[in-house]
C-alpha cells in the first residue's frame, strides 16, 4: 500500500508542477499584454490563485510520504527510539484529523458552490465548484495517503520494526536528507 500511495502522490505532484509552469506562462503573457499592449488578455491572477489552492493540497500527499512536511522535533531528539515512534505515529494521527476535517471543510464548500451554481466575481465566470472540488480531492488523498501511512506505521511497530516505522514516519536528520537529495540527483540523470 505503500508503494501505491507513493505512486499516487508523485503523479500528482507531477501534475502541480506542470500547473505550476502553464500558471506561470499565463502570468508572463499576461504581464507582457499589458505593458506592450495596454490590455489584458486573460485573467491570469484568477487562475494562478486557483492553480496555488490547488496545488497546494495536492502536493500535501508527496510531502507526507516523503516526510518533508515540518516538525519540531526539540522533545522527540531526546527520546529513545520506541518513544519517537510513538510521537511519530501521533503525529501521523494528528495530520491525519486534520486532513480530514480541512476535506470535510472543502466538500462543504464544494457541494454549495455545486447547488447554488456559484460563478467567479470575474469575467470568466468560472464555476466555482470546479476549483472547489479539485482542491477538496486533494485534501481527501491527503488524508487517504496518511492513513495507509499510519496502518504501514502501526504494522511495523506490531512487528516491533521500529527502523521500518521511522522510515515510514519518522522525523529525517541531515544525513537522511543529504542522502536522499544525491539520490535524486543520480535519479534525474
Amino acid at each position: 500500500m505503500y508503494e501505491f500511495a507513493e505512486r499516487v502522490s508523485t503523479w500528482m505532484a507531477r501534475i502541480c508542477g506542470v500547473a505550476l509552469l502553464l500558471s506561470v506562462a499565463m502570468i508572463a503573457v499576461e504581464v507582457v499584454s499589458r505593458k506592450l499592449l495596454g490590455i489584458s488578455l486573460i485573467n491570469a491572477d484568477e487562475v494562478a490563485g486557483y492553480i496555488l489552492a490547488i496545488t497546494v493540497t495536492w502536493g500535501c500527499s508527496l510531502a507526507i510520504v516523503r516526510r518533508a512536511h515540518v516538525r519540531i522535533d526539540i522533545l522527540h531528539a531526546q527520546l529513545p527510539r520506541p518513544g519517537q515512534a510513538v510521537l511519530d505515529l501521533l503525529a501521523l494521527i494528528s495530520m491525519f484529523a486534520f486532513a480530514i476535517f480541512l476535506a470535510w471543510f472543502a466538500t462543504g464548500l464544494f457541494e454549495n458552490s455545486w447547488r447554488t451554481g456559484a460563478v467567479s466575481n470575474s469575467q470568466m465566470q468560472v464555476p466555482r465548484w470546479i476549483p472547489h472540488g479539485l482542491w477538496a480531492a486533494g485534501l481527501w488523498v491527503f488524508g487517504a495517503v496518511t492513513a495507509i501511512l499510519i496502518a504501514e506505521t502501526i504494522r511495523a511497530l506490531l512487528r516491533r520494526d521500529l527502523t521500518s516505522a521511522h522510515a515510514i514516519a519518522g522525523v529525517r536528520g541531515a544525513q537522511e536528507e543529504t542522502d536522499a537529495e544525491i539520490r535524486d540527483a543520480q535519479e534525474r540523470r
